[in-house]
């Protein structure tokens, strides 16, 4: 299976983004929920959270926190791992934090009336490919993606920023196991973002 091989896609087409609040709600509580899946079955691995905007970091905080105050019985693994906490970071804030486990919470996508705006965050603006890239190779042993989005739904002709690009290349991968560098990134046959994906997650 797909979590068998490290990267697991999680599509939520019914998540709606809420644009003026740059939020995901439904995602975040998704999000919120694996966690607490995560506390219950493996709490002997380290995981961490990532969101693409403080914003869904908050929003996935708010909703853990009433999970966790509603069923105490997993706050053993959020006192383990003294070496390596579990977090939640947006995008920005997540450096040199490597866990055994990642979520990433895409959280920006299609509104409740099909539009996206083809903003990604960070990864509008320059070096948002690296962000993701240091993100994605965070993970030691699995990575699973919460989108609202598949690759198809990101036009590449509406966005010329490399950040996109990469998170378009990324899904499909997430998805389908197929790696394929779009001609946005510059046509190369091994692209960083390429090599970064092989490195990590093969």
């Amino acid at each position: 299976s797909r979590r068998d091989l490290g990267l697991v896609f999680n599509h939520l087409p019914e998540a709606a983004y809420e644009r003026g609040k740059a939020i995901n709600r439904n995602e975040a509580s998704i999000v919120a929920n694996a966690v607490m899946e995560h506390a219950r079955k493996c709490p002997e691995l380290t995981l961490g959270v990532a969101s693409f905007n403080l914003s869904q970091m908050r929003a996935i905080q708010d909703e853990l926190e009433l999970l966790r105050y509603k069923d105490p019985s997993c706050e053993g693994f959020f006192a383990a791992h003294p070496e390596e906490p579990f977090f939640v970071k947006n995008l920005e804030s997540v450096q040199g934090d490597e866990r055994d486990v990642i979520f990433i919470s895409v959280g920006f996508g299609r509104t409740s009336q099909g539009y996206l705006a083809m903003n990604f965050g960070p990864l509008n603006q320059e070096g948002g490919e690296r962000r993701l890239n240091v993100l994605i190779t965070r993970a030691r042993m699995r990575c699973e993606v919460f989108s609202n989005l598949q690759a198809d739904d990101i036009d590449l002709n509406r966005s010329n920023a490399r950040g996109v690009a990469a998170l378009k290349t990324f899904l499909k991968y997430a998805a389908s196991g197929i790696l394929d560098v779009p001609k946005a990134l510059g046509g190369e046959v091994e692209s960083p973002f390429e090599e970064a994906v092989y490195r990590a997650l093969t």
